[in-house]
């Protein structure tokens, strides 16, 4: 009668604790085993407790003992399945968990397009995402009810570059005033203009990581896939707006319990809660990120880290990669040592990989793709990223501006740390580049246009002249409008003007020989000009204005 009593409080906590931790019934994941261990522990207690006599003697029979002896059985067998899944006994599996392929610059200036094209280069970063992100909040009913993730992943929506981060359910209070509507929708971030829109659904999103119950995401997985091991679940639209969340599966594959591994994808509709789980060679082409960079980069760390074994107590061939988790910073979720950048293949994860006794310089750096799980290795000896950070910060440094994480891009086949300067407030107020080989090559300017102009002359890439261009016949075209952008620069003793007009993307390069009077031009001057294409996508030469 004792041990059926035990069992009545035991299965209780039992149901609580699955309900809120949620183990997967998996033989081999640690929490389901641990809660094996805490259930066998739990009921050995309340035994015990009902042991005790009416004379506060403890009275133990052979059934307290066999529940004992099972608990240690259980706690023995996850420790040793534990230590023998440990690096110690399989450094080399563990080293070979993930293949990265090896590329030299060369290959990273056919990978990723040329930046010269200033309409397609991505300069919000996380921090700006959020600070315009969250101010859309307002344009919803009762937005006190919502809060909007501090995620910000960079996707790739409609040919265009986004920041997206879904709105969740402001807390416990607040989600019983909202879930009978449910959350509104998400927020999208242009990455190249900087606006902000807050998109709201038809159809509200049921199912998220921040509701309760049975529209908890996870909650509403383990139902549907009792047994799988999860990872993180990212936030995404299809090319329709609609939106999904997408869960990677987990599985061991080294011995018992070790080296965890992402197989699968589980993609939920975040309206419907309809899921379908694929594999990474099937998942739909609008998809962004599967793959958690935590676990891409710990398959690099181990990957660089045991080359040569496990007590490598000399380093030697051992590299490090700057990703890194600033805990002082966690309040704010503010990572450091990776961005995002664009390449043929898609968005990836962008990071420097340095010597492992010297964290000045990198070796080359790690492009990570979020879709395909694969990482590419691009060798360039340059300046590690904190470095960049520091010289383009010394060029403004009676202002006191902080430059954010570098992304890498391209710019005319050189490897080239992008930042953006913000001040005390978190606004961007200039924006830099600083050639990854050698970092004394800095630029800083108002807007992208006049740093990109300004570091091309750095890196001695000639601009075409009037004069050169007269030796190929080429189309000319004709157009006329405002002045939006004007900046100039002076190349061999001869001025030239750089401009844009209202609502037209196109960068256009002018002579003050074809007309003297523009020195007289300001952003808001009409002009007439007759142009023709340059060997530089989205620059073009002026060859007839007026003013």
């Amino acid at each position: 009668m004792k041990w059926l009593i035990a069992l009545i409080p035991t299965v209780i906590i039992g149901l609580l604790i699955n309900y809120l931790a949620l183990p997967a019934i998996n033989l081999q994941s640690y929490g389901f085993l641990s809660f094996v261990l805490v259930m066998l522990v739990t009921y050995l207690v309340f035994c015990v407790i009902f042991s005790i006599n009416s004379e506060g003697d403890e009275v133990f029979s052979f059934f307290d003992y066999v529940i004992s002896g099972i608990t240690i059985f259980v706690l023995v067998a996850i420790l040793l399945c534990s230590f023998i899944s440990s690096e110690l006994f399989h450094w080399k599996e563990y080293q070979g968990m993930i293949e990265i392929e090896q590329h030299d610059e060369a290959d990273f200036a056919s990978d990723v397009a040329s930046s010269t094209n200033i309409a397609n280069l991505a300069v919000v970063d996380v921090e700006t995402a959020r600070n315009v992100g969250d101010r859309t909040l307002a344009n919803i009913p009762n937005p006190s009810w919502y809060e909007i993730d501090s995620e910000y992943n960079l996707i790739l929506y409609q040919g265009k570059q986004y920041r997206i981060s879904p709105v969740n359910y402001g807390g416990i209070f607040k989600y019983f005033s909202a879930s009978s509507t449910g959350l509104p929708g998400y927020v999208l971030v242009d990455a190249v203009t900087q606006e902000a829109q807050l998109v709201q659904l038809e159809e509200p999103i049921r199912y998220s990581p921040s509701a309760l119950f049975e529209y908890n995401l996870k909650r509403h997985l383990r139902n549907q896939y009792p047994s799988a091991i999860f990872g993180k679940s990212f936030f995404e639209i299809d090319e329709q707006g609609n939106p999904y969340w997408i869960t990677s599966v987990q599985n061991p594959h080294i011995g018992p319990l070790g080296g965890m591994m992402e197989d699968s994808f589980i993609i939920t509709d975040a309206c419907t809660g309809e899921s379908t789980e694929y594999t990474v060679e099937n998942l739909p082409e609008w998809v962004d990120h599967a793959f958690d960079l935590d676990y891409l980069m710990r398959l690099v760390e181990y990957n660089y880290s045991l080359v040569r074994g496990l007590f490598n107590f000399s380093n030697t061939d051992v590299y490090h990669t700057s990703y890194q988790y600033r805990s002082n910073s966690e309040e704010d979720g503010y990572f450091a040592g990776y961005n995002t950048t664009l390449s043929k293949d898609g968005i990836v994860f962008f990071s420097g990989v340095t010597p492992a006794n010297n964290s000045e310089s990198i070796i080359g750096f790690i492009l990570a793709n979020p879709r395909t799980g694969v990482v590419k290795f691009y060798s360039s000896i340059g300046a590690e990223e904190s470095s960049a950070q520091a010289a383009v910060e010394g060029l403004v440094s009676d202002l006191k501006y902080t430059a954010t994480y570098p992304t890498i891009i391209n710019v005319e086949g050189k490897s080239t740390y992008f930042m953006t300067l913000k001040d005390g407030a978190g606004l961007i107020q200039r924006f830099a580049l600083c050639n990854v080989a050698n970092y004394s090559i800095a630029v800083q300017a108002p807007t992208v246009e006049e740093a990109l102009a300004l570091y091309l002359d750095r890196i001695g890439v000639s601009i075409e002249t009037p004069e050169e261009t007269q030796e190929v016949e080429k189309e000319t075209y004709t157009t006329s409008g405002v002045i939006s952008f004007l900046s100039q620069v002076a190349v061999d003793g001869t001025t030239y003007y750089y401009f844009q007009l209202e609502g037209d993307n196109n960068l256009y390069l002018s002579s003050i020989k074809l007309n003297p009077n523009q020195v007289f031009m300001t952003v808001s001057s009409n002009v007439s000009i007759e142009y023709q294409e340059t060997e530089t996508e989205a620059v073009y030469l002026v060859t007839n204005i007026e003013l």
